[in-house]
């Protein structure tokens, strides 16, 4: 005879949190419990359920093949909870969304085009983070939804393919009035910026040429932020490679000038990802459309 299994649900709480989280002391931070509290509940619910949900043997924590199974029907129960609320909402749309960008994007696109969005949701408040790593608060739950052009090939994450970015290269007019850049071979003779030392930055130009014509690149400054390398460019530091739309009111105002026309750097594809369990939430879907209205033409 099978007995019956009580699943409580402070306790499933503590667990979702710790699977999400990867660790007892982020799970007590983001539950507002102590360690040993998030510890006791889990390990009363392993207890009820007469399953290990938590490999306790090795240094990383890593939830058991039990583990991962209660793990995924609590993603989709707190998600159908969530639904549940927005329902008994009345169709408004109250509540808390994180959303992530990268960093030049969010600075020069998102925060330029946001403020409609809220004006037409006021009961629904947005926070903000702009980062490159955007999966891993994205997968801890820290973010719901991100705005990111890294190809995340991850279960359980829902892509929603957004918007093609193009690259320019670009220089100072005094900067080229004392080096020339007419052809590809140019850029070895003068100091390009990059975002690492490598310059592996550049690999999106580099691979729209044919190998026999990509430049070696012996001058090359780091500078780890695009605005800053924008910044550094504008000043004569050196040649950049950069997002088309951010440059376009340094292109505009003639502080820089494209070079190199001809050569077509390859593109970056934009995407919004969202947990799949939580795509469908009501304040999800209102900003996911809201942002597939706006015209890539304007970035």
């Amino acid at each position: 005879m099978l007995m019956a299994i009580n699943l409580d649900l402070y306790q499933l709480r503590a667990f979702h949190a710790l699977g999400v989280t990867g660790s007892f002391t982020r799970a007590a931070q983001r539950l507002n419990l102590t360690q040993s509290a998030v510890s006791h509940a889990v390990a009363k619910l392993e207890a009820g359920a007469g399953v290990t949900l938590v490999d306790r043997r090795v240094r990383e924590l890593k939830l058991t093949e039990e583990g991962r199974h209660l793990f995924q029907a609590c993603e989709r129960v707190f998600a159908t909870l969530e639904t549940a609320a927005e329902d008994l909402g009345q169709g408004a749309a109250p509540g808390r969304l994180r959303l992530g960008a990268t960093v030049e994007f969010g600075s020069s696109i998102l925060m330029r085009h946001i403020r409609p969005f809220l004006a037409r949701h006021p009961d629904l408040e947005i926070d903000f983070t702009l980062a490159q790593d955007l999966l891993t608060p994205l997968l801890r739950d820290d973010l719901d939804v991100v705005i990111d052009c890294r190809d995340h090939a991850v279960p359980g994450l829902r892509a929603m393919p957004w918007f093609r970015e193009t690259y320019v290269v670009a220089a100072s007019p005094a900067f080229l009035a004392s080096h020339p850049v007419r052809e590809p071979r140019d850029l070895g003779t003068c100091p390009v910026l990059s975002l690492d030392k490598a310059g592996a930055w550049w690999h999106r130009f580099l691979a729209a040429l044919p190998e026999a014509f990509r430049p070696e690149f012996p001058r090359v400054i780091e500078v780890n932020h695009i605005r800053a390398m924008i910044n550094a460019a504008t000043e004569g530091l050196g040649v950049l490679l950069a997002p088309t739309y951010s440059v376009l009111g340094e292109l505009e105002r003639g502080a820089l000038t494209a070079v190199l026309p001809a050569v077509r750097p390859k593109e970056d594809r934009f995407y919004i990802y969202q947990k799949e369990h939580r795509a469908d939430l009501r304040r999800h879907k209102l900003l996911c459309d809201y942002l597939l209205t706006l015209s890539p033409a304007e970035f």
